[in-house]
Protein backbone atom coordinates (compact mmCIF):
# COMPACT_ATOMS: atom_id res chain seq x y z
CA UNK A 1 0.00 0.00 0.00
CA UNK A 2 2.37 3.03 -1.02
CA UNK A 3 -0.22 5.76 -1.21
CA UNK A 4 -3.78 5.60 1.03
CA UNK A 5 -6.55 7.33 0.99
CA UNK A 6 -7.94 9.79 3.88
CA UNK A 7 -10.57 6.62 4.87
CA UNK A 8 -7.83 3.85 4.37
CA UNK A 9 -5.27 6.05 7.06
CA UNK A 10 -8.16 6.70 9.46
CA UNK A 11 -9.00 3.17 9.94
CA UNK A 12 -5.55 1.95 10.09
CA UNK A 13 -4.83 4.71 12.81
CA UNK A 14 -8.17 4.18 14.36
CA UNK A 15 -7.17 0.28 14.68
CA UNK A 16 -3.81 1.47 16.14
CA UNK A 17 -5.70 3.46 18.75
CA UNK A 18 -8.09 0.88 19.65
CA UNK A 19 -4.90 -1.51 20.03
CA UNK A 20 -3.05 1.22 22.33
CA UNK A 21 -6.79 2.26 24.46
CA UNK A 22 -6.54 -1.50 25.12
CA UNK A 23 -3.11 -2.55 26.66
CA UNK A 24 -3.05 0.67 28.28
CA UNK A 25 -6.23 0.45 30.02
CA UNK A 26 -5.01 -3.15 31.16
CA UNK A 27 -1.91 -2.28 32.23
CA UNK A 28 -0.59 -4.95 30.52
CA UNK A 29 0.00 -6.38 26.98
CA UNK A 30 1.95 -5.41 24.12
CA UNK A 31 1.17 -2.30 21.81
CA UNK A 32 3.99 -2.48 19.60
CA UNK A 33 3.15 -5.20 17.10
CA UNK A 34 -0.89 -4.47 16.33
CA UNK A 35 0.36 -0.83 15.72
CA UNK A 36 2.94 -2.00 13.49
CA UNK A 37 1.07 -4.60 11.80
CA UNK A 38 -2.26 -2.95 11.77
CA UNK A 39 -1.48 -1.87 7.51
CA UNK A 40 -1.48 -5.42 7.00
CA UNK A 41 -4.68 -6.25 9.34
CA UNK A 42 -6.50 -3.41 6.81
CA UNK A 43 -5.02 -4.82 3.54
CA UNK A 44 -6.13 -8.33 4.59
CA UNK A 45 -9.67 -7.43 6.13
CA UNK A 46 -10.41 -5.09 2.79
CA UNK A 47 -8.36 -6.57 0.33
CA UNK A 48 -7.69 -10.05 0.37
CA UNK A 49 -9.74 -12.17 2.85
CA UNK A 50 -13.05 -13.85 2.02
CA UNK A 51 -15.43 -13.93 4.84
CA UNK A 52 -18.74 -12.70 5.62
CA UNK A 53 -19.02 -10.39 8.44
CA UNK A 54 -22.56 -11.17 9.02
CA UNK A 55 -22.37 -14.96 8.57
CA UNK A 56 -18.66 -15.66 10.76
CA UNK A 57 -18.79 -19.41 10.28
CA UNK A 58 -19.18 -19.90 6.76
CA UNK A 59 -17.74 -23.12 5.79
CA UNK A 60 -15.68 -21.72 2.45
CA UNK A 61 -13.88 -18.49 4.73
CA UNK A 62 -10.30 -17.57 4.32
CA UNK A 63 -8.67 -18.38 7.12
CA UNK A 64 -7.04 -15.91 9.14
CA UNK A 65 -4.15 -16.99 11.87
CA UNK A 66 -2.46 -14.68 14.32
CA UNK A 67 0.66 -16.75 15.51
CA UNK A 68 1.83 -14.00 17.31
CA UNK A 69 -0.75 -14.14 19.93
CA UNK A 70 0.41 -11.77 22.12
CA UNK A 71 -0.09 -9.11 19.57
CA UNK A 72 -4.13 -10.20 20.08
CA UNK A 73 -5.43 -6.44 20.10
CA UNK A 74 -4.73 -6.68 16.19
CA UNK A 75 -6.83 -9.35 15.78
CA UNK A 76 -9.83 -7.86 17.62
CA UNK A 77 -9.71 -4.34 16.48
CA UNK A 78 -9.74 -5.63 13.17
CA UNK A 79 -12.64 -7.98 13.82
CA UNK A 80 -14.47 -4.55 15.49
CA UNK A 81 -13.74 -2.62 12.50
CA UNK A 82 -14.70 -5.02 9.70
CA UNK A 83 -18.22 -5.58 11.37
CA UNK A 84 -17.87 -9.38 12.24
CA UNK A 85 -20.80 -10.78 14.03
CA UNK A 86 -21.24 -12.66 17.47
CA UNK A 87 -22.97 -15.81 16.81
CA UNK A 88 -25.91 -17.44 19.29
CA UNK A 89 -25.63 -20.88 21.03
CA UNK A 90 -27.02 -22.52 18.04
CA UNK A 91 -24.35 -20.95 15.68
CA UNK A 92 -26.72 -18.12 14.18
CA UNK A 93 -25.13 -14.59 13.59
CA UNK A 94 -26.86 -12.24 16.36
CA UNK A 95 -27.23 -8.15 16.31
CA UNK A 96 -24.21 -7.89 18.47
CA UNK A 97 -20.50 -7.11 17.12
CA UNK A 98 -18.08 -10.19 17.85
CA UNK A 99 -15.74 -7.24 19.25
CA UNK A 100 -17.39 -4.72 21.18
CA UNK A 101 -15.85 -1.11 22.04
CA UNK A 102 -16.58 -2.55 25.55
CA UNK A 103 -14.59 -6.14 24.66
CA UNK A 104 -11.70 -3.96 24.11
CA UNK A 105 -12.39 -1.77 27.32
CA UNK A 106 -11.83 -5.45 29.25
CA UNK A 107 -9.02 -6.91 26.83
CA UNK A 108 -7.25 -8.90 29.31
CA UNK A 109 -9.45 -8.98 32.36
CA UNK A 110 -11.18 -11.58 34.08
CA UNK A 111 -13.94 -12.60 32.10
CA UNK A 112 -13.41 -10.36 28.92
CA UNK A 113 -13.89 -11.94 25.18
CA UNK A 114 -10.95 -10.40 24.71
CA UNK A 115 -7.93 -12.51 26.26
CA UNK A 116 -4.73 -11.83 26.14
CA UNK A 117 -3.99 -14.05 23.56
CA UNK A 118 -6.93 -14.76 21.39
CA UNK A 119 -8.99 -18.05 22.34
CA UNK A 120 -11.13 -20.18 19.28
CA UNK A 121 -14.57 -20.07 20.75
CA UNK A 122 -14.70 -17.24 22.53
CA UNK A 123 -14.83 -14.37 19.91
CA UNK A 124 -16.20 -15.12 16.32
CA UNK A 125 -13.16 -14.64 13.32
CA UNK A 126 -10.22 -16.16 15.44
CA UNK A 127 -9.65 -19.29 14.08
CA UNK A 128 -7.61 -21.18 16.48
CA UNK A 129 -6.07 -20.61 20.47
CA UNK A 130 -2.37 -19.34 19.77
CA UNK A 131 -0.07 -18.62 22.75
CA UNK A 132 2.79 -20.78 22.83
CA UNK A 133 5.57 -19.76 20.01
CA UNK A 134 5.28 -21.36 16.40
CA UNK A 135 1.63 -22.60 17.42
CA UNK A 136 0.18 -21.10 14.79
CA UNK A 137 2.61 -21.31 12.13
CA UNK A 138 2.60 -24.83 12.35
CA UNK A 139 -1.75 -25.32 12.87
CA UNK A 140 -1.65 -22.69 9.27
CA UNK A 141 0.37 -25.92 7.52
CA UNK A 142 -2.07 -28.38 8.67
CA UNK A 143 -5.37 -25.87 7.58
CA UNK A 144 -4.06 -24.98 4.59
CA UNK A 145 -3.33 -28.73 4.24
CA UNK A 146 -6.69 -29.65 4.73
CA UNK A 147 -7.94 -27.40 2.34
CA UNK A 148 -6.06 -29.34 -0.66
CA UNK A 149 -7.26 -32.49 0.42
CA UNK A 150 -10.96 -31.28 0.77
CA UNK A 151 -10.51 -29.36 -2.93
CA UNK A 152 -9.37 -32.46 -4.53
CA UNK A 153 -11.49 -34.53 -2.69
CA UNK A 154 -14.69 -32.42 -3.41
CA UNK A 155 -14.48 -30.19 -6.34
CA UNK A 156 -15.30 -31.33 -9.38
CA UNK A 157 -15.14 -29.04 -12.67
CA UNK A 158 -17.46 -26.13 -12.82
CA UNK A 159 -17.97 -26.45 -9.21
CA UNK A 160 -15.15 -25.10 -6.77
CA UNK A 161 -16.49 -26.03 -3.37
CA UNK A 162 -13.16 -25.36 -1.73
CA UNK A 163 -10.85 -22.78 -2.62
CA UNK A 164 -10.49 -21.01 0.55
CA UNK A 165 -6.82 -19.54 1.42
CA UNK A 166 -4.44 -19.73 4.81
CA UNK A 167 -3.39 -15.90 6.20
CA UNK A 168 -0.62 -16.47 8.95
CA UNK A 169 0.86 -13.47 10.60
CA UNK A 170 4.40 -14.75 13.10
CA UNK A 171 6.86 -13.15 14.43
CA UNK A 172 10.74 -13.86 14.83
CA UNK A 173 10.39 -15.65 18.31
CA UNK A 174 7.38 -18.34 16.08
CA UNK A 175 10.48 -19.05 13.24
CA UNK A 176 12.77 -20.22 16.27
CA UNK A 177 10.56 -22.51 17.49
CA UNK A 178 11.09 -25.95 15.76
CA UNK A 179 7.31 -26.84 15.72
CA UNK A 180 7.38 -24.02 12.66
CA UNK A 181 10.44 -25.71 11.03
CA UNK A 182 9.29 -29.27 11.34
CA UNK A 183 5.61 -27.56 9.57
CA UNK A 184 7.50 -26.57 6.99
CA UNK A 185 9.09 -29.35 6.25
CA UNK A 186 5.56 -30.47 4.35
CA UNK A 187 5.75 -27.83 2.10
CA UNK A 188 7.22 -29.26 -0.61
CA UNK A 189 4.86 -31.99 -0.76
CA UNK A 190 2.21 -29.73 -0.89
CA UNK A 191 3.15 -27.41 -4.47
CA UNK A 192 0.09 -25.53 -4.12
CA UNK A 193 0.54 -24.40 -0.40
Amino acid sequence: MLSMTPSEKKTIDTMRALAMDAVQAAKSGHPGTPVALSPVAYVLYNERLKYDPNRPNWPGRDRFILSIGHASTLIYSALHLAGVRALDENGRPTDRPAVSLDDLKSFRQLGSRCAGHPEYGRVEGVEMTTGPLGAGVATSVGFAMANNWLADRYNKPGYKLFDSNVYALCGDGCMMEGISSEAAKFLPFFPAL
